[in-house]
């Protein structure tokens, strides 16, 4: 691991730990082992720091969402592949799922990282936005249908990350992705 990516990954548990303002430069480089003036090298400020880890988690979340997409054949199929995909992220990166429960409205995110951060999505509201022109799924507001799946998604993290075992119950899977299809079939 080089030192960009020690100081990701530490300053990452160390937001999730004490929150923005009381993670201090000092704290996230001598627990990433690198010296001070290190951290400086590869982020001009804190501020640069957690937008950078922002945008790196996206990326991340973004590409594991989308793995295995164009196979499926059926809307239905291609919103549980990105359902059941980001139950996967979540569990696998749950300090990066964390992350952005505390940071997704925080103001030390830029409004260009956040604006960034939504444009990686733009596949998957492309389908959503599909799916209520043909009349599959209910016909409202594009912001308003995605807030309420990200909600849902999230709440089933949350219950996937206190009950992991949960996770390898096709049984279970396909009840909780059902209050989720549900929600927004037609």
């Amino acid at each position: 691991m080089d030192k960009r990516e020690k100081i990701l990954k530490t300053a990452l548990k160390l937001f999730n730990r004490y929150g923005f303002d009381n993670t201090p430069t000092a704290r996230i480089t001598k627990e990433a082992g690198v010296a001070t003036g290190t951290l400086f090298n590869y982020f001009r400020s804190k501020e640069e720091l957690i937008n950078v880890l922002y945008l790196t988690c996206k990326e991340s979340l973004t590409r594991w969402v989308s793995f295995g997409l164009d196979q499926e054949t059926t809307f239905r199929s291609k919103i549980k592949r990105i359902y059941r995909n980001y139950i996967g992220w979540s569990l696998d990166h749950t300090e990066e799922f964390l992350f952005f429960q505390q940071f997704c409205n925080a103001s030390c995110i830029g409004e260009t990282t956040r604006k960034e951060g939504l444009s990686k999505f733009n596949n998957i509201m492309e389908l959503i936005s599909d799916g209520i022109d043909q009349e599959i799924i209910k016909n409202v507001n594009l912001d308003y249908m995605s807030t309420l799946l990200m909600a849902i998604l999230n709440a089933n993290t949350y219950y996937f990350i206190d009950n992991p075992s949960l996770a390898d119950d096709e049984v279970f899977l396909e009840t909780s992705f059902n209050f989720l299809w549900d929600s927004i079939k037609k």
